[in-house]
């Protein structure tokens, strides 16, 4: 039998003939849809957490639609943030500056500097024209894990079940599994460094680290990119343009999402990500120094200093990072809600928002939970200081809870296992977007306490998938 010829589109042409960069949107965003229409299929039934619905209602008009209604006449999240990611590859090649800065805070705007710094990154890493065209695949899966079906056709596919994977991991299981059509555009060695990246993103999104969402063993999979490093980078970029187009569900005209902070701390990941690759720091000394980072840039701003080697100080770091805290009101609000939790639900955040995920301890990887933050200061913004504290307060109670009973809801576990029997080399994923509609009700804003009545959310277990690095 002849095998079936490798597939070929109108995009990978486009990107032939060197014309990317410069075909007009509409045209591109066409060709995109024409390539991985299963892949944005699947993209149709996945929704976004982050936003309020007034932010929602506002993206999108007859004059300027979002690339979704171009595409299909109607507003879908993820495809949204998807294509405003891939329209953002653009704009950075395209010198367009303002462009990608649309929609961004004067306060807070990336800096022409530090957009020349995402212009090198990029003209570095995209070696040849299959680079490129493997970005914007990359860009494409890479939220396909969303998808509610996916875990059945799975099943269907393969007649096995996925337990406990995160969104990332049921990706990879599925692109092994060759469920994704995608990949068959790519030769054998770009499918390698794809699948590579699939693999690190198992296991470490460069968005959780910058924001000091996961906990330090998730950065184990570093270790395998190392003799990869090109593979790294592709990943790398991958998650910039992730996050220059995380809010094009709420805002399509620019990368609103990548302002100068968050840029900084992107860049040290990317910093971080190299040291630990190159083995010049370990994981904890690697995220510590992204902690580090957000707690100098705020005392710069006149907050006090916070030290990583005091349990207290990194606790409240972690929450200012995962918070997006960049101005010392802000950092004020957040160290007064924390200050006023009661002694119990205190020392049960600081313990475990300090556990690092090594053998012996069972760690709690609070997924969602900037987005779920920034909805709680959106929908408070014009409350006076003291209701804001007490919204901070009750969320802070809320996650003090989950980190408390991390076994709860999981066969084998005892519920308080991080305080008594320990769970070797374990890390629970929450998934903390069941608060959103909480937050979002309208009773929150004058009795936030409503979040204590809220159950611990489903966990997904997480196993090391290395023991024989010691760090």
């Amino acid at each position: 039998m002849t095998p079936n010829p490798q597939p070929w589109c109108s995009l990978q042409e486009t990107i032939r003939l060197d014309q990317f960069y410069t075909l007009d949107e509409t045209e591109c965003l066409v060709q995109i849809r024409e390539a991985f229409q299963p892949e944005l299929d699947r993209l149709k039934s996945a929704g976004a957490v982050e936003g309020t619905t007034r932010q929602r209602e506002a993206n999108g008009t007859a004059d300027r639609p979002t690339p979704s209604q171009i595409l299909y006449g109607i507003n879908y999240d993820e495809i949204n943030r998807t294509l405003v990611g891939i329209l953002a590859l653009r704009w950075i090649h395209n010198d367009d500056y303002e462009r990608f800065t649309s929609g961004q805070q004067a306060e807070y705007r990336l800096t022409k500097e530090s957009f020349e710094w995402l212009r090198q990154l990029f003209t570095d890493g995209l070696q040849c024209q299959e680079d490129l065209f493997a970005l914007v695949l990359s860009m494409v899966i890479n939220d396909l894990g969303k998808d509610p079906n996916l875990e059945e056709d799975y099943f269907h596919t393969t007649r096995h079940r996925l337990r406990s994977k995160n969104h990332d991991s049921l990706l990879l299981e599925a692109a092994k599994a060759g469920m994704i059509p995608a990949l068959d555009y790519l030769s054998p060695e770009k499918r390698e460094e794809v699948m590579l990246g699939l693999d690190l993103g198992s296991d470490l999104n460069a968005g959780q680290l910058a924001q000091a969402e996961s906990v330090p063993v998730n950065l184990e999979g570093l270790l395998d990119m190392r003799g990869h490093e090109h593979a790294f980078e592709l990943k790398f970029m991958e998650q910039i343009l992730d996050v220059s187009g995380a809010a094009g569900h709420i805002d399509s005209t620019g990368a609103r999402n990548m302002i100068e902070p968050v840029f900084q701390a992107f860049k040290t990941v990317h910093e971080v990500s190299l040291d630990i690759i190159a083995g010049r720091s370990n994981l904890r000394e690697g995220y510590d120094k992204v902690l580090t980072k957000r707690g100098n840039m705020l005392s710069i701003k006149g907050f006090r200093r916070l030290s990583v080697s005091d349990k207290e100080d990194r606790a409240l770091l972690r929450l200012l990072t995962m918070g997006r805290t960049a101005d010392l009101e802000q950092a004020e609000l957040f160290s007064k809600a924390f200050q006023a939790l009661d002694k119990r639900n205190k020392e049960q955040l600081v313990a475990g928002l300090n556990v690092d995920g090594n053998v012996d301890e069972t760690a709690v990887l609070p997924y969602y939970m900037p987005a779920i933050i920034s909805t709680t200061l959106e929908n408070t913004k014009d409350s006076d200081d003291t209701s804001k504290q007490r919204a901070l307060t009750s969320l802070m109670r809320y996650l003090a809870k989950v980190f408390g009973s991390p076994g709860v809801g999981l066969p084998g576990l005892a519920p308080d296992a991080i305080y008594n029997d320990k769970v070797p080399e374990i890390i629970i994923e929450r998934n903390m977007s069941k608060a959103q509609d909480v937050i979002n009700s309208p009773e929150f804003k004058n009795n936030p306490d409503l979040l204590d009545g809220l159950a611990i959310p489903e966990g997904q277990v997480l196993q090391r998938r290395r023991t024989s690095q010691s760090w």
